[in-house]
């Protein structure tokens, strides 16, 4: 949609003092209501935020240091979202030919230019419900109405998730997040989850069904958008299929937190959808190793033996 120079003259002064204003009105948007906004903007050219390795030193620890049993044979890493040279950057350190990306996140994202983008609604719940097909025609959509538009706005937000600024782009490209890793020789797989919230129990079958069809020489890179809450709980995921029959559920959450993830245990928000949430995600980790531990040879779907221990989503 393309707006008159007045019209964007009041919206940067409504924007104006709503920033420097107000601090009631900040935080999540209306609902329904998406913001394009940059992730990672198109200059950054340094490893992605909270990289780490399955090989990586223990950022600290107490005097109670989790076992690295297991640990060092993981062919396995985690970042946050990349833009394009973070990505080119990052395949620098991993064996490149083996890599698997999976892209942890619901909410739908891909690439302006250079630049990482996605478009943010209230708690990133806007594709709840969808599978990765539907949100990979949804970001179709999305790219193609930004590229034929010739000229974009997208915004930079506070950490409160309010608007400080927009910026207009002019929009010569836009590709997928899969069509971008694909153009670099490197393979992509979905699990899209959504943000805040545990994985459902579909999310952990189509994770599993993917982790059983990899050769034994693959190396999955996790990312969610900052690298935090969803791709701790999926590298916690892969070391408890790797290393639940040697070490405590607590031993492999305490080293993946000390590799540079979440402690999903114990997460708290005063934010009432979060806080709703976060003992949702944190139980949803110990079913998982619980679930490992009582199915080694993973036959029987985690769908089935959720329900059997009367677990819901």
């Amino acid at each position: 949609m393309k707006v008159n120079l007045l019209s964007k003259k009041i919206l940067g002064t409504f924007l104006a003092t709503l920033i420097c204003c107000s601090t009631a009105l900040a935080a999540e948007p209306a609902e329904g209501v998406q913001i394009l906004k940059y992730d990672r903007p198109a200059n950054m050219s340094y490893l992605p935020d909270n990289f780490r390795t399955a090989q990586s030193i223990y950022k600290s620890a107490d005097k109670n240091v989790p076992s690295r049993e297991g640990l060092d044979k993981l062919r396995l890493s985690g970042s946050s979202f990349f833009a394009k040279k973070e990505f080119k950057e990052m395949m620098k350190y991993l064996p490149k030919e083996d890599v698997v990306i999976l892209d942890l996140r619901n909410e739908s994202h891909g690439y302006i230019n250079d630049n990482a983008v996605s478009w943010y609604s209230r708690y990133k719940t806007i594709n709840k419900g969808l599978n990765a097909a539907q949100i990979d025609k949804r970001e179709h959509e999305l790219l193609n109405n930004a590229l034929n538009n010739k000229n974009i706005d997208i915004a930079i937000q506070n950490k409160d998730k309010s608007v400080k600024a927009f910026i207009n782009e002019k929009v010569d490209s836009v590709m997928t997040e899969k069509e971008f890793v694909e153009s670099q020789g490197v393979k992509y797989h979905r699990i899209p989850v959504v943000d805040y919230s545990a994985p459902t129990a579909q999310n952990a079958d189509d994770f599993l069904a993917f982790y059983k069809s990899l050769p034994k020489n693959a190396w999955i890179h996790a990312h969610c958008e900052a690298g935090v809450g969803r791709t701790t709980i999926f590298l916690s995921m892969i070391d408890m299929l790797n290393n639940a029959d040697k070490l405590s559920y607590d031993e492999i959450m305490s080293r993946q937190v000390l590799l540079g993830g979440e402690d999903v245990r114990k997460s708290s928000s005063s934010d009432p959808y979060k806080k709703a949430n976060y003992p949702k995600r944190a139980a949803f980790t110990k079913h998982f190793y619980d679930y490992v531990k009582a199915n080694p040879d993973l036959k029987m779907s985690y769908s089935a033996w959720a329900q059997q221990q009367g677990y819901q989503d």
